[in-house]
């Protein structure tokens, strides 16, 4: 029985970590990609309308492209400690937030005095941004989002149970739990 339990384990979290493993790189490629796709789509007339949410997409980017990429590193048992990593992410949850809630207040801005834009593509290129890293933070500070990559997951959505907590969002509440044991050192 316990070599069975075993076997199923290893490969539960096999499947586990061929699931998450593309997450790391999907959001690297984005953290080039959308701004390029942007720049494509606006034919590079773009201003600090639409800068500033791309700065908050970007910067979630990269901090789902780091997290994903240990996460991967932590479930394959690679002699990796997580929690520096997720210490500086738990630190730039506000400072993303702050910078995210500007963006969403520069891109309608945007639209309330269309003269700060350099024209239309301007102010999309910026509420696009600005809605997208709206749903970068709270997909990984909140609450789990995205429901493409795992049936339970979109059943679970569908019967209307809602979304789940984010696996930042937990990593980061164990991590303060630890921190509050004083029985658990680092």
């Amino acid at each position: 029985m316990g070599s069975q339990h075993t076997l199923m384990v290893n490969k539960t979290k096999a499947a586990l970590v061929a699931r998450l493993s593309p997450y790391w790189k999907m959001e690297a490629a984005n953290i080039a990609g959308v701004p390029f796709f942007v720049l494509v789509m606006t034919k590079g007339r773009i201003g600090w309308v639409t800068v500033i949410p791309m700065l908050a997409m970007v910067i979630l980017l990269a901090i789902g492209s780091v997290y994903w990429r240990s996460k991967v590193r932590q479930l394959r048992g690679k002699q990796f400690d997580p929690k520096p990593g997720l210490r500086w992410i738990a630190f730039l949850r506000r400072p993303t937030l702050v910078l995210t809630l500007i963006g969403c207040l520069v891109a309608a801005l945007g639209w309330i005095e269309p003269a700060l834009t350099t024209g239309l593509p301007d102010r999309i290129a910026a509420t696009g941004c600005a809605v997208l890293a709206a749903l970068e933070y709270v997909n990984y500070y909140h609450r789990q989002l995205q429901h493409f990559d795992n049936l339970a997951d979109f059943r679970r959505m569908l019967a209307g149970k809602g979304f789940r907590r984010s696996w930042l969002a937990r990593d980061l509440d164990a991590l303060n739990t630890s921190r509050q044991s004083p029985h658990q050192q680092d």
